[in-house]
């Protein structure tokens, strides 16, 4: 009975083995479906090989520029800053005006009256003249009386007319009182030297007037890039505070040739061609113009490195073509190049070129 039991079980599982082999087989062949299904999800299959899913555009020629980026701020222009000063020594009695205020011409700027060492050399000066208008007098009587020579009148007379002289001189540039100076010309005030009540020395400056709209712009470039750099050149500029203000355009005036100690750049001054309201002393980006040329130009995605050289695809009859291409002028965003049997208004892929063999088909319809 024992036996026969045995040889029952034996069987079924004899006959089990199969059917889980089976089942091991169908599960791999329906792996390896899934598989080829998602193999890759940028490319389709037709009739005869994958099709590619690319983005073109048509190639164009244009104009392009290479820029160099580099930063700065805004100064007065060379001959734009007017000095205030006074030919004596005087005493700020008021200041009428603030730093970074526009002023136009003849608006008063401060007052001051003669320090009390001018006063004391006024009014020797006029001790002088009426002193030596007495003696003239008596000189005159002198030489009436035959009591003094002609020459000796001619020297009365001529210490009289330098004293004369003397004093009108100090008159005439305000030393007999409180004088108002007002602005010979219309612009921005740069610089206060002195706060009311101080005494300034004669010929020393009490105030700076940048002349209106006469700024312009100082640029620090790296010192391997200034080969490139000459007079003349367009540059772009930006005020860094205030990016969606319209761009300005000035040309390179001067260029220093020698590294600022500050900065370690070389300093260039660009001259505004189209001013747009720079403040003194703000912070400007310039964009300036190293190389500019006509040509054909592509998105820099369009290009591909391949080894020590660089290709690009466009679309003819639905397939790929490659060409072989050199990069002339380039910037941040697109390259100028040159290519054998490459012509404007050709369709040139811009995306999902990197996947992409000469010959294989492509479709610009959105990957399914």
């Amino acid at each position: 009975m024992k036996h026969s039991i045995i040889c029952i079980a034996f069987g079924v599982v004899i006959c089990l083995l199969p059917t889980a082999g089976c089942r091991n087989l169908f599960a791999g062949e329906a792996k390896t479906s899934q598989g080829v299904d998602s193999e890759s999800k940028s490319t389709k299959q037709d009739g005869t090989g994958p099709v590619a899913c690319v983005q073109t555009i048509s190639l164009k020629k244009r104009g392009i520029s290479e820029n160099t980026v580099v930063y700065g701020s805004v100064i007065a222009a060379p001959g734009a800053l007017k000095t205030i000063s006074i030919p004596f020594e005087s005493q700020v009695l008021r200041i009428m005006v603030n730093e970074g205020q526009k002023v136009s011409k003849s608006d008063a700027l401060l007052k001051i009256q003669p320090s009390p060492d001018t006063l004391l050399k006024l009014n020797q000066a006029q001790n002088a003249y009426d002193l030596a208008q007495q003696s003239y007098k008596q000189m005159e009587n002198r030489r009436s009386l035959k009591l003094a020579t002609n020459e000796q009148v001619l020297q009365a007379k001529q210490t009289l007319d330098q004293a004369r002289l003397n004093l009108e001189s100090m008159k005439k540039r305000g030393i007999d009182g409180i004088s108002e100076i007002t602005s010979s010309v219309g612009g921005l005030i740069k610089k206060i030297h002195f706060q009311e009540g101080s005494i300034v020395a004669a010929g020393n400056p009490i105030m700076d007037i940048i002349a209106q709209n006469r700024v312009e712009v100082l640029l620090g470039v790296e010192p391997e890039d200034i080969e490139r750099v000459h007079t003349g050149q367009t540059v772009g500029l930006t005020r860094v505070n205030a990016p969606a203000s319209p761009e300005g355009t000035g040309k390179v005036r001067r260029i220093s040739y020698a590294v600022n100690p500050s900065t370690r750049l070389v300093d260039i001054f660009v001259t505004l061609t189209s001013p747009v309201g720079l403040l003194l002393g703000e912070a400007i980006e310039g964009k300036i113009v190293m190389s500019a040329a006509d040509g054909l130009v592509v998105p820099r995605s369009a290009v591909l490195p391949e080894g020590d050289r660089y290709v690009l695809f466009t679309v003819k009859d639905g397939r790929a073509v490659k060409h072989l291409v050199q990069i002339g002028i380039e910037n941040s965003r697109e390259y100028q190049i040159t290519g054998d049997e490459l012509k404007a208004g050709e369709d040139v892929v811009v995306s999902g070129n990197y996947e992409l063999l000469e010959g294989m088909a492509v479709t610009t319809e959105a990957c399914k």
